[in-house]
């Protein structure tokens, strides 16, 4: 499954990144361990923010290069909670039918190509959270629902995969803002089933790379994952790169 941003969005910052060219070139293309945590802007408890010079994140992970023979190792332990093999009706006729205990919950597709378009695709449940998980495209944007099986609510929308951690205590969703050439993290915590946001931000010089399965919680308790600098996101010919580096994310105490 891949990290999903909107078609239009990848046919339309395809060419937009070739645009941007001349204004990116002289930026890293090779990372260092002393790129990866400068960021561009921090939110905590709804306040954010912005750093023009570079600013590295202080707190919360340490965030570290490895090589791509220990990220294969780590893949081996990679731990994962989602169960895509359920009796759940995945879609028919363009529609996810969700069967919950007090009613029946449905996502039905509008292909449009005005602001109206949405897609929906059933990504599977998370048993312990009680919990489906629906993906949402829609015209220029993305979502992940959780749904709760008992009272068929949306419980939390996640911008990203929300990947959780062997402990059943951390939540990180990681993706590529292909707008502004950053990799955005949300941090989430677990409180008896309770999710909560502790902090939103962007990295300023490296992006998520590869596919959703290829970024993963280990049984260490660390967040693996591909990177590509974000100055080297793009080929030049608009397809996205594949020569990529491999990060470390290390929760904090």
């Amino acid at each position: 499954m891949k990290i999903k941003v909107s078609l239009l969005l990848l046919l339309f910052f395809g060419h937009f990144s070739l645009a941007q060219n001349d204004s990116i070139k002289t930026a890293k293309k090779i990372l260092t361990d002393t790129d990866l945590n400068i960021i561009t802007y921090l939110t905590e408890n709804d306040s954010t923010i912005y750093y023009n010079e570079d600013e590295p994140l202080a707190k919360y992970f340490k965030l570290e290069l490895i090589d791509q023979k220990l990220y294969n190792a780590k893949k081996k332990k990679a731990v994962s909670f989602l169960m895509t093999n359920t009796t759940a009706q995945k879609k028919m006729n363009g529609t996810v039918t969700l069967p919950c205990q007090k009613k029946t919950v449905t996502f039905t597709d509008l292909p449009s190509e005005e602001e109206t378009h949405r897609i929906y695709e059933y990504i599977g449940e998370i048993g312990w959270l009680n919990a489906y998980i629906v993906y949402g495209m829609y015209w220029a944007d993305y979502d992940y629902k959780l749904i709760d099986k008992t009272s068929g609510e949306e419980t939390k929308t996640f911008v990203d995969f929300p990947n959780i951690s062997a402990d059943k205590k951390n939540i990180l969703c990681l993706g590529a803002n292909v707008y502004e050439n950053t990799a955005n993290l949300d941090f989430y915590t677990i409180d008896h089933k309770q999710i909560v946001q502790k902090m939103n931000v962007a990295f300023k010089y490296w992006m998520p790379a590869g596919e959703i399965t290829d970024m993963f919680w280990s049984a260490d308790g660390n967040f693996y994952l591909p990177i590509l600098a974000s100055a080297n996101y793009w080929k030049p010919d608009g397809n996205l790169n594949d020569q990529w580096q491999y990060i470390r994310i290390n929760p904090l105490p």
